[in-house]
């Protein structure tokens, strides 16, 4: 379950996503989309799920004749349901990928939740709007029974709308008759300073932290610039890594330096290349290999930048990183905290150092000496910093 941004779609950035923690609520989620089984019109059919995808194994289950495409931005639940659901229904796909396929569709269906994030449903909803064919139908559901909210959206984009209360929420059902007049970007650029160097970064919704940088990295960043741990020639693994801003701020600190950025939503990593390109690093396809003892790298060499979709913290060359930075979520019991810290100790080469900021250092205290050591925890911007090594003369 690690790493990811909170991502999934109609998931808030500050938001846990319920449906991965509590296996028991999961049902409920999807049930209300369940119900419109029968609204659903011609043959191909575009979903996307807050759950494991029941609506979309409902449907290519039911109608063996209809196309189904399940969209995740998320690849730890996009596995999920390809390994539950995808057998023995070959009409059922299931992607993860930073947008909707360019379709046409027939039937487009969004379930929405209460405490979702608003852009990113606004977006999901255009997008699903622009790959309707002409006549098709857009199915929506939100759990929350008193909603005004998503009809007005879903007014907006198809201004006919009607509106079917049901048990725990209610369902939306919207035909398209003409285009859009006017597509809205959702994309963000923003700006920071790290040290002398400014930063150019990318976001979209669904992608930790939009349209900003959190707090949370600011400090990562000026733990790691006061202890001037960065070098030439670095090799640096950012777990999470969200849009990329704390691994592309210190590529740019020194010359030669690779940064390895590792996050589950496809979204995050295609914000990470884009923000290394405005700032001139060098995007690989992969890890840079290491240099071998006592290489000299050359100050004028290119820093660069290789990315990975991935939710287990497994990254190529294990032991040869001599930086590993961290930002967990904060929820599911510290399951994805302990997934970032072993995937640490995995990474990094004997003496290599971890950068973790968190809210709550209190796990950490009780766990991390587990498998790394010279544990440390410093107070930044109200958060906690946590630096720990890996044992000398041991590799992982």
């Amino acid at each position: 379950m690690m790493p990811r941004s909170q991502s999934t779609p109609g998931n808030s950035n500050a938001t846990p996503n319920d449906d991965e923690i509590d296996k028991d609520i999961r049902p409920s989620r999807e049930a209300l989309l369940l119900h419109a089984l029968d609204d659903v019109v011609g043959t191909r059919v575009l979903c996307t799920s807050i759950s494991r995808g029941q609506f979309a194994e409902a449907v290519a289950s039911s109608q063996p004749d209809h196309q189904v495409t399940c969209c995740f931005l998320d690849v730890f639940l996009a596995k999920q349901a390809r390994d539950e659901l995808t057998r023995g229904l070959g009409n059922l796909t299931i992607l993860c990928e930073t947008d909707f396929p360019e379709g046409p569709f027939d039937t487009v269906a969004i379930p929405v939740r209460k405490n979702g994030e608003a852009e990113l449903t606004r977006e999901l909803l255009q997008q699903g709007h622009e790959r309707l064919e002409i006549g098709g139908r857009m199915i929506a559901s939100t759990d929350n029974p008193q909603d005004d909210w998503l009809h007005d959206q879903m007014q907006l984009l198809f201004g006919k709308v009607t509106r079917r209360p049901e048990p725990g929420g209610v369902l939306y059902l919207a035909t398209k008759t003409e285009p859009l007049r006017r597509v809205r970007e959702f994309n963000a650029n923003f700006v920071f300073r790290d040290g002398e160097n400014l930063i150019h970064a990318i976001s979209r919704p669904s992608v930790f932290s939009h349209r900003k940088l959190d707090v949370g990295a600011r400090a990562l960043l000026e733990a790691t610039q006061s202890h001037q741990v960065v070098q030439p020639g670095s090799r640096i693994l950012d777990l999470g890594c969200g849009s990329g801003t704390v691994g592309v701020a210190l590529a740019r600190r020194q010359p030669g330096v690779h940064v390895h950025a590792v996050d589950s939503n496809p979204r995050a990593l295609q914000c990470t290349l884009l923000g290394a390109e405005s700032n001139g690093l060098l995007v690989v396809n992969q890890p840079v290999k290491p240099s071998r003892a006592g290489e000299v790298v050359p100050h004028d060499e290119r820093s660069s930048l290789s990315i990975q979709l991935d939710d287990s913290g497994h990254v190529r060359y294990p032991g040869t990183f001599d930086l590993v930075l961290a930002n967990p979520p904060y929820y599911s019991n510290w399951a994805i905290s302990a997934i970032f810290i072993e995937a640490a100790a995995r990474a990094l080469k004997p003496g290599g150092r971890l950068f973790l900021v968190t809210k709550n250092s209190n796990w950490y205290r009780n766990n991390l000496h587990f498998v790394l050591s010279d544990i440390e925890f410093q107070d930044v911007r109200d958060y906690s910093i946590v630096t720990a090594r890996q044992r000398r003369g041991l590799a992982t």
